[in-house]
């Protein structure tokens, strides 16, 4: 089990993580990374330069883009498993996007025809992929488990599976606990973020306070900092037997920057042998 965080492979980055004591990073490539990490090959390569300077591994490769935008889904998986081999990386992880508009029935039509065409790409290249269950507003299909109940029926190929992130279990009332159990031989990867409710906020503005006014009721925090019990989470880690990386990523707006990434380290590693 290595310690990472999610980054785009700036040398600032990577030098960092190496002189912090994490193992590697979940590189992130695509438009929300910035226009210099798009999926050209080049690119990665340059990537693991830099990580093999500085000692470190790429636990797995993150599209941080959207694929129903403006991109074809397709392509972009080929190119991204393709950089991942040259990461030396089996994980490929993103998100089940799915297009405006749909009905429920529309959108598991749409994912069993892309996600069955995701699934071939990977076995192909004997990779795997990782659904983080971020919601996104609902255009994430992949955000709780009764969706992942049904996307694995529709697609069961054991190339796809889960990375597991409590924090948004945690604002939208599910119980994460039982949920990494529940499908513990399909989490690949595990994201350690927290998140904080916060009480007073909650009963000022309700639960649609950040539509309406734009009042937040909870937030990101690094692990230790928020709700999570993190005790629970690694028992259960323990129990299904994970053999995967625990990555942070970094949204947590009260420890910017390194600072956060040094206290969610050092809170971490008192679980990781």
């Amino acid at each position: 089990m290595k310690l990472g965080f999610v980054s785009s492979p700036t040398e600032q980055a990577i030098n960092f993580a190496s002189k912090a004591g994490f193992d590697g990073l979940e590189v992130s490539f695509g438009k929300w990374a910035g226009p210099e990490y798009d999926f050209h090959p080049e690119n990665a390569k340059k990537a693991k330069g830099l990580l093999d300077k500085y000692g470190l591994k790429a636990l797995t490769l993150t599209i941080s883009e959207n694929y129903c935008e403006d991109a074809d889904p397709i392509d972009l998986m080929k190119n991204a498993l393709g950089m991942a081999q040259i990461l030396k990386t089996k994980l490929v992880t993103l998100n089940a996007w799915i297009p405006n508009g749909l009905g429920v029935k529309e959108k598991f039509d749409y994912y069993k025809k892309v996600w069955t065409e995701f699934a071939g790409l990977a076995e192909a290249h004997g990779m795997r992929l990782a659904i983080e269950n971020c919601p996104h507003g609902g255009h994430n299909i992949g955000n709780c488990p009764a969706s992942f109940r049904r996307m694995f029926e529709l697609v069961p190929s054991p190339a796809i599976g889960i990375e597991f992130d409590p924090s948004h279990f945690i604002f939208q009332y599910m119980d994460y606990l039982s949920a990494l159990r529940e499908f513990g031989d399909r989490i690949y990867a595990f994201h350690a973020k927290d998140t904080q409710i916060l009480t007073d906020q909650l009963n000022n503005v309700g639960i649609y306070g950040d539509q309406y006014l734009n009042e937040n009721w909870w937030r990101f925090r690094m692990p230790g900092y928020g709700d999570a019990d993190w005790k629970g989470i690694f028992i259960a880690l323990s129990d299904i037997k994970y053999d995967g990386d625990i990555i942070i990523e970094h949204e947590d707006p009260t420890y910017a920057g390194e600072e956060g990434l040094l206290r969610g380290g050092k809170f971490l590693r008192q679980y990781i042998l």
